[in-house]
């Protein structure tokens, strides 16, 4: 697709004038592209919903870059498209779009992969840890508490029933607290037993209410073929980030939360937070 010195749109083909023309012919100025797209819901997605914005920010960069220039775009319909873009020497710019959705699909698919516990299919430490740093991030704006969730005595499960067994019950946890969370927070494994848990916007004792809710009552997991049923429960410790929190101290916090749900009988939820925790090295 050649831009004149003006940029204005000298030829494209049918490929090109359906993403971002809907098929329309005539001549038109990469502006004038951007803004019919951006009202008719074609061509490039524009993620600040603001299209005078996007066309500004672009001039700045358009021909000062540099005489070649390659990104990628992703597009209203979903596709994506890797552009490969080249300043003439008499001021007209050249553009060859390469459609890579496929790529990019693939790409999700092992990033996905790569952030999901293949056991229970909730987000994994990588994920989660990336999750906790995003929160923090936005402290300013959108308080949040995390907690660590442990199975009490799992090993004594796993020594009873089987690793098998054991897996499974990790499964039925990790179904129940997802299905009772919804959209609500974020939810992973960690490691073995021990789950984690993000809260935004809620404050400490909402966050607690809704802890309780998570991890009471847990059903009995049933094993079949005349075994005996899976009775277990849950322990959480409980923490609200502060501003001065890194993702060290505040999961730091929770842990110390859970092993004081542990040592107090398991089976419960422990709140820690920062001024107790201070409170307690003072004394």
């Amino acid at each position: 697709m050649p831009f004149d010195e003006q940029d204005r749109l000298q030829y494209a083909n049918a490929v090109y004038r359906g993403i971002f023309l809907g098929g329309r012919e005539g001549s038109f100025t990469l502006s004038e592209l951007l803004r019919y797209g951006f009202e008719h819901r074609t061509g490039t997605v524009i993620k600040s919903g603001d299209v005078e914005a996007f066309i500004a920010d672009l001039y700045t960069r358009r021909r000062k870059i540099g005489p070649h220039q390659a990104f990628e775009t992703d597009l209203m319909d979903g596709r994506w498209f890797f552009m490969n873009q080249t300043v003439l020497p008499n001021g007209w710019i050249l553009i060859v779009g390469t459609d890579i959705t496929a790529l990019k699909h693939n790409e999700k698919t092992l990033r996905q992969a790569a952030e999901t516990d293949p056991l229970t299919g909730l987000a994994n430490r990588r994920r989660m840890f990336s999750l906790l740093d995003r929160a923090l991030a936005r402290m300013a704006t959108e308080p949040f508490c995390l907690a660590l969730v442990d199975i009490d005595r799992f090993k004594g499960i796993n020594d009873r029933f089987g690793h098998p067994a054991g897996d499974t019950v990790l499964k039925h946890f990790a179904d129940r607290v997802r299905h009772r969370l919804g959209t609500a927070g974020s939810f992973g494994r960690i490691g073995g037993e021990e789950f984690i848990l993000l809260l935004p916007g809620l404050d400490i004792g909402e966050a607690e209410r809704r802890l309780h809710t998570l991890c009471a009552d847990i059903p009995p997991l049933p094993l079949g073929s005349g075994r005996s049923s899976i009775v277990y429960t849950a322990s959480a410790g409980l923490t609200a980030a502060s501003a001065s929190d890194s993702a060290e101290a505040i999961v730091h916090r929770a842990d110390q939360a859970l092993y004081l749900a542990k040592a107090a009988g398991r089976d419960r939820v422990t709140t820690l937070t920062r001024e107790t925790e201070l409170a307690g090295r003072i004394a």
